[in-house]
Order: structure tokens, then C-alpha cells, then sequence
């Protein structure tokens, strides 16, 4: 069936065959006729022409010999014109006759009588002096050229015939013989284009049905059949409606033509099984049956299954699986209708985890992927039906969407809220269960997070603003401590402004010189000597007469990227004060100063240092630069920067020890000289046996490395005794003395050691 239909379809006929001989023959016949009528026409035309011309010439020549005979016998001419036109001036094959006549019109003399059919005439006047008398008249006869013409006109009708049956039989044998050779190469090219089509149909990578207008399948291709699930010879003679679920066609159509998307069912085990397809039908035009249709089926499944990924990959996120912002944004603006329609209040809550960074800089970014999916994990499990939570609270989980907009920030969007305290719940449900340890590369970290929470409906609220208020209340969070969640609340609005004003007035804090370093001594623990000072930063505003500590706009200089010149002037000022007080005639001392994580980014730092150093009297190992576990946890990143700074001979202490995640590789990598024991660590020491337990460990573990330990936020001489005891080395804290400006450093400084300096000028002056 197939080749057949195709055959037909493609096979070209022979047409027109008799319209050709017909108009050959016509053509032939015209250009015949031509040759026969027009040659000798032409030839007795010319001739007729030409004898007209030369009887018209004859008769003026014997006009004028008439005319001389006549001129000395005037009285009675007629009489004398006798005999004159009898001898012919002009030789002529044609008979002619001339004659005389009166201008009465009688013929007074003629040379001969009547002549033969057709003729030519000439009349030329006769004149006798200034009087015409009468006409010399002569006639030709135009027979014989007549004769002529018909022989020609024979002959030529010979040749027309000729030409006729040239034109009319070799061109028509000619076309014969081209046709008898083009039909040949059509039924080649016939068979070669039905074997073609069979390959094309057995092979077509789309199915291809072929049906009548009553649906039946008349054939089917393998690929057809393959969709199917079944052999070609079972879909052959079935209903095409037993596969394929076909468009209702117009009335006045037997069948749907055009493309359509369709559900076709094929055999699978345990019965029937739908999928997607598309179909294009299209009639075959055969002579044979019009009633034939044609179908070109194509699967769908697996473009079905690529747009489901394409959307997936479109609204969710590919690490987690959770919904992206795309999809977050569309299900926010739905729910937001809901709720102002419906009556129904919803929260919207915006997480960030702590310290997310410093896992991902010290760990890799593996873990925290790692660390990202497990957070998606916990708060898919602890926002389920079947979770504790919801036992006491009228909430539907189709309520709830969880998202992940990008980095570390996660989104959850609960609807069906009854009152603040059902939201304040959940948010705690989310901290605790995000709190669960997690183990990487045998690592045991626990995660932290920050939750804004901003409720809806809200008067005058938009979309972009309530993420706004979640966010900011999410900043709240982390500000409080981090760890808690925080309800977003009209006042923070004003808080987010001086928020803006506070970075704005750091903006030229710098340059205003509103910056001052205070100075916290530390001391040896063995003998209380003076070991050094630790220079913190003070921000003294001109339009304030209160000093800003810097747990108020330290965070602000990071978020703005303004550490980095404000740590730079620290630098230069604590070494600067330094070396004054050295020209003041206090002994060498030790000045620490604490580098920010912007600062130890900086690939040429070591070259800022140096300059610095350079510039100064102090030596290298007078100037201590304190960092941070988090910061060393970087590795590679800040490896070189480093080493850098250690091969100048500044000191490098890690400070807050204990808090961060610490790995005994990194103190020997990165050239440690100290470690300080968070004061979290020293403040119930030595009645915490935990405490006392950390503390201990940390001055064991330094002094294994040959490293100085200084503990922080000694206020107690309880505290300053147990750690004599156990071997700290220096200790630093409002026991010895809080921070200091620069001048009452100085006098604090000699207020301490004047007894000692009393007793050596006595022992001198003895």
C-alpha cells in the first residue's frame, strides 16, 4: 500500500501528447501554405507592378511620336494618323494594343483588335500645339505572366508540401521516440522512487499510518508499530481509534486534517498504557481512492519529560529541590491574594544560616553543599503534617512552601496562621531542628540560623516590600545574637533607617578623623610585667558627645567595605603611638591589633605591612596581628598572604580560640606564635569544671606547640590564680585594666610602676 500510494503520487504522466502533434501538424500547414500562396503572389504582384510602370512609359513614347508626325499637318490630323501606331517603339513579349482616340473618346486609328484578359492600361493626351486633340491609349495583356504565376505557384505548392510533411511527421517521430524514452526513465525512476519510499517508510524514525476515511488502518511502519508496543500486522485493519485518541474533524470534513497533540495508548505488561503523541494528517491525493489519509505520529514522552525538566530546572533549585525565587515570587503573590481575599493570615519567613561562610571557606564548597541540602532536609521534615508541631495548630501542609532564593538563605511561606505566638512556635520548631549535628569529612558541624519573620496581611504592602520587612527582621535576628527569630515590627523601619544614616556618617568618619584607638596592657602572668597592649578601635562623632564602642558600626564597616581603610589607619596609628611612647622613654612593648577578613583578602597586605614597619622605629616583632579560626579555616585563599606577614617577623596570634572550627594543621601552616582563650571560656573558671576542663586543655595544647597563651577578660584574681597555676603565660582583662586612651596609658603605666621606680632611685641615691 504504501509504495503504491506513493508511487502514484510521485509517478508523472505523459499529457498532452495529441495537442502536441496537433499543433505541429497546424504549424506545419501554415508555414506550407505560406510558401505556396505567398511566392508566386509576391512574383505576379512585382510583375503587375512592373508592366503598369513600362505601359505607362510606352504610351508617353508614342504619344510624342504622334505628336512630332502630326506637328506640319495640323488642319486635319485624324487623317493624317494613319499607320502610325502599327510599329511598336518599345519590344514586349506581352500583346498590346495602341490606339488614338478623339476627346470624344472615338478611336480615330488602332493597330490591332480586342486582346486576352487581364490587361494593363495607359492613357497619355495628345496635344497639337496648345490644344489636346485626344488620348494615345495602350493596352497590354497580362496572360502570359499569368501562366508564369501559376507554374510558379506549382512549384511552390511542391516545396510547401515538402516542408509541410517535414515539419509534420520528423518532429512528431521525433517527439515519439523522446516520449517512448522519457516514459522509460519515468518508470525507472517510478520503481526507484517506490523502493526509496519503502526504505523511508520501514525506516522513517516517525511512525507513519496510512487510513481510509473510515479510520481503518491500511498500513502501518515498524516505527509505528514500535510506539505502539505492538508488530505492524496487528495495527493493520483495527481502528485507528484503538490507538490513538483522533480530533473531532469540521462537518463537512470526513477527516481532521493538520497537526494535532493527541493521547495514544500502547501495549504494555498488565494491559493498555496512554502517552503523549503528536499527529499530522494530511490526505493522499490518489486517483485510485481520494478517500486516503496519511498520519505521521511522533512520541512525545520524551519532550514531555524535558519540559518537566526544563520547568524544574526553572523553578527549583537544583541543589536542593526546593522551589527557586522564580517560583518562591509566583507562590508569594498567589498567597498574598488569598489572603486579602480570603481572610486568612500568613507568615512569611526569611532564614539565613550563621556563619554560613566559614564553613564553606574552610571546609570547601562540597561541604557546603552539603551543609545546604541537609538544612533543606530539616525543614522539609520538621514542617511535614505528620510533625509535632501541627498536632495543636489548623494548618494544611499544601499551605506551606519552602525555598531556597540563593546562597545560604532559605524562605518559608505558611498560610492559614491563627495568631503571632502559632508563628513564634514554628520559627523555634525550625532552630531546633536545624541544630542537629551534622558530620563532614569528619568534621562535626552544627548549624545556626537567623529568623525574620513579617506577617500579611498588612495595610498598603506589596510584594517586594514584605520581603523587605522579613528581611530586615531577619538582620534583627542576627544583631540579637543570631540563633532566635525575630517578628518584623514598625519601629524596625526607623531602626533600618539610622541603620542607613550610621553607614552614611562612617562613610566620612575617616576622613573627618573621628577614629580613636583605645589600648588594653597585658601582663605576664609570672612576674605582672607589661608584656604589650591589644589597640581597639573607638569612634568619637563630631555631632556626638558620646564614644561609640565597636560592637555598634564594626559590623556596618564590613558590610560596607570600609574595614579595609579603617584597618589600614589602624595599623599606621598603632604602630605610630607605639613608637611615640618608645620616644617617651617607656620600655619596648608589644602592640596587637585585630585584622578583619576583608583585610586578610587582600593579596598585598604583606607589602602594606612592611611599608608601615618601614616607616616606623619599631621592630617587626614588636607589631602582633590577631586572626581569627574562621579566618585560617580559609586555607589556600589566605595561605600565601600569611606567610607573607610571617616572613616580615610579625607576630601572629589567633584570637578568640576555641569558638571557631580549629584544626591543629592550620596553628603550624600559618607561622602562630599565641593563642588567646575566648573569654566565653575564662568567665566561670575556675567554677565550671567545663570551663576549667577548656582551659586547661587550651594552655596544655600551646604549650605542646611551643606557642604563648593569653587569656582574655580576666576580672577576677580567682581567675588570675588559676591560670598562674596551670602555666598561662599573659592575661588581659579589667583585673589589670579596661581600655585606655593613649594618654592615660601612659599614666597608668607610670602610676604602676612608680613604687618600683621610687625603690630604684632610693637603692641608686644610697
Amino acid at each position: 500500500m504504501p509504495s503504491r500510494a506513493i508511487g502514484a503520487l510521485a509517478a508523472p504522466r505523459v499529457k498532452g501528447e495529441a495537442r502536441v502533434v496537433r499543433a505541429l501538424t497546424w504549424a506545419a500547414a501554415a508555414i506550407a501554405l505560406l510558401v505556396a500562396t505567398a511566392v508566386p503572389g509576391s512574383i505576379f504582384w512585382l510583375t503587375w507592378r512592373a508592366q503598369v510602370q513600362d505601359t505607362s512609359i510606352t504610351a508617353r513614347l508614342h504619344a510624342a511620336f504622334v505628336t512630332q508626325a502630326l506637328t506640319r499637318s495640323t488642319s486635319d490630323w485624324q487623317r493624317d494618323v494613319g499607320g502610325l501606331l502599327d510599329d511598336s517603339l518599345v519590344e514586349s513579349a506581352l500583346p498590346e494594343r495602341r490606339q488614338i482616340v478623339d476627346i470624344k473618346g472615338r478611336i480615330v486609328t488602332q493597330n490591332t483588335g480586342p486582346i486576352a484578359e487581364p490587361t494593363v492600361v495607359a492613357h497619355v493626351p495628345l496635344a497639337l500645339g496648345d490644344q489636346i486633340v485626344g488620348d494615345v491609349v495602350l493596352t497590354r495583356s497580362l496572360r502570359p505572366l499569368l501562366a508564369d504565376a501559376l507554374l510558379v505557384m506549382l512549384v511552390s505548392a511542391a516545396v510547401g508540401a515538402a516542408i509541410y510533411l517535414t515539419l509534420q511527421v520528423l518532429p512528431v517521430r521525433a517527439l515519439k521516440r523522446a516520449l517512448h524514452a522519457l516514459a522509460g526513465e519515468q518508470e525507472r525512476s517510478r520503481r526507484e522512487l517506490e523502493q526509496y519510499a519503502n526504505v523511508l517508510f520501514e525506516r522513517a524514525i516517525d511512525g507513519i499510518l496510512v487510513f481510509d476515511a473510515q479510520g481503518m488502518v491500511h498500513s502501518c511502519n515498524p516505527r509505528a508499530a514500535q510506539m505502539l508496543g505492538t508488530v505492524p500486522e496487528r495495527v493493520r485493519a483495527t481502528p485507528l481509534s484503538q490507538w490513538i485518541e483522533l480530533p473531532r474533524p469540521a462537518p463537512s470534513q470526513p477527516m481532521a486534517i493538520g497537526q494535532f497533540e493527541a493521547h495514544a495508548r500502547r501495549s504494555a505488561v498488565g494491559g493498555m498504557e496512554s502517552f503523549p503523541c503528536e499527529i499530522t494528517i494530511s490526505a493522499l491525493p490518489l486517483r485510485a481512492n481520494a478517500e486516503h489519509y496519511l498520519g505521521n505520529l511522533r512520541d512525545l514522552t520524551e519532550r514531555r519529560q524535558a519540559e518537566h525538566r526544563q520547568m524544574r530546572l526553572a523553578n527549583f533549585d537544583s541543589l536542593t529541590g526546593l522551589p527557586n525565587r522564580s517560583l518562591f515570587r509566583e507562590r508569594l503573590e498567589h498567597a498574598m491574594v488569598r489572603a486579602r481575599h480570603g481572610g486568612r493570615q500568613m507568615a512569611l519567613m526569611f532564614l539565613d544560616l550563621d556563619r554560613f561562610k566559614h564553613v564553606n571557606d574552610s571546609l570547601g564548597h562540597e561541604a557546603g553543599d552539603t551543609l545546604l541540602k541537609h538544612v533543606a532536609s530539616s525543614l522539609s521534615h520538621c514542617l511535614r503534617k505528620n510533625d509535632l508541631v501541627w498536632l495543636r495548630h489548623d494548618i494544611d501542609e499544601h499551605d506551606i512552601t519552602i525555598a531556597r532564593l540563593g546562597g545560604d538563605e532559605f524562605t518559608v511561606l505558611l498560610e492559614g496562621i491563627g495568631t503571632v505566638e502559632q508563628v513564634e512556635a514554628i520559627a523555634q520548631r525550625i532552630l531546633n531542628a536545624l541544630q542537629t549535628p551534622l558530620f563532614i569529612d569528619g568534621n562535626e558541624i552544627v548549624v545556626t540560623s537567623s529568623v525574620g519573620i513579617a506577617l500579611y496581611p498588612v495595610e498598603d504592602c506589596s510584594l517586594d516590600e514584605l520581603l523587605k520587612h522579613a528581611d530586615m527582621a531577619m538582620y534583627r535576628a542576627k544583631e540579637m545574637g543570631r540563633n532566635v527569630f525575630h517578628v518584623y515590627s514598625d519601629a524596625m523601619q526607623a531602626n533600618a533607617a539610622l541603620r542607613l544614616q550610621l553607614e552614611t556618617r562612617l562613610r566620612h568618619a575617616l576622613e573627618r578623623k573621628e577614629y580613636r584607638l583605645h589600648f588594653q596592657p597585658k601582663c605576664s602572668l609570672a612576674d605582672g610585667r607589661i608584656t604589650g597592649v591589644e589597640a581597639l578601635l573607638r569612634w568619637y562623632p563630631q555631632d556626638s558627645d558620646e564614644v561609640i564602642p565597636p560592637d555598634q558600626f564594626i559590623s556596618a564597616l564590613e558590610e560596607t567595605g570600609l574595614i579595609v581603610p579603617v584597618g589600614q589607619w589602624v595599623l599606621e596609628e598603632a604602630v605610630r603611638q607605639l613608637a611615640a611612647w618608645q620616644a617617651m622613654g617607656l620600655p619596648p612593648l608589644q602592640v596587637a591589633v585585630n585584622l578583619s577578613a576583608r583585610q586578610l583578602r587582600q593579596p598585598d597586605l604583606p607589602e602594606v605591612v612592611a611599608e608601615i614597619l618601614a616607616n616606623s622605629s619599631i621592630r617587626p616583632e614588636q607589631l602582633e596581628l590577631e586572626l581569627t579560626e574562621s579566618m585560617l579555616m580559609a586555607g589556600d585563599a589566605i595561605a600565601s598572604t600569611v606567610r607573607g606577614i610571617a616572613d616580615l617577623g610579625v607576630h601572629l596570634a589567633i584570637d578568640d580560640f576555641g569558638t571557631g572550627y580549629s584544626s591543629l594543621a592550620y596553628l603550624k601552616r600559618f607561622f602562630v606564635n599565641s593563642l588567646k582563650i575566648d573569654r566565653s571560656f575564662v568567665g566561670e573558671i575556675p567554677h565550671n569544671p567545663e570551663d576549667v576542663a577548656i582551659g586547661s586543655a587550651i594552655i596544655a595544647l600551646a604549650h605542646s606547640l611551643n606557642l604563648r597563651v593569653v587569656a582574655e577578660g580576666v576580672e577576677t584574681h580567682a581567675q588570675e590564680k588559676f591560670l598562674r597555676e596551670r602555666g598561662c603565660d599573659e592575661m588581659q582583662g579589667y583585673l589589670l585594666s579596661p581600655p585606655l586612651a593613649p594618654d592615660d596609658f601612659v599614666a597608668w603605666w607610670r602610676g604602676r610602676h612608680r613604687p618600683r621606680l621610687a625603690a630604684v632611685a632610693s637603692a641608686l641615691a644610697v
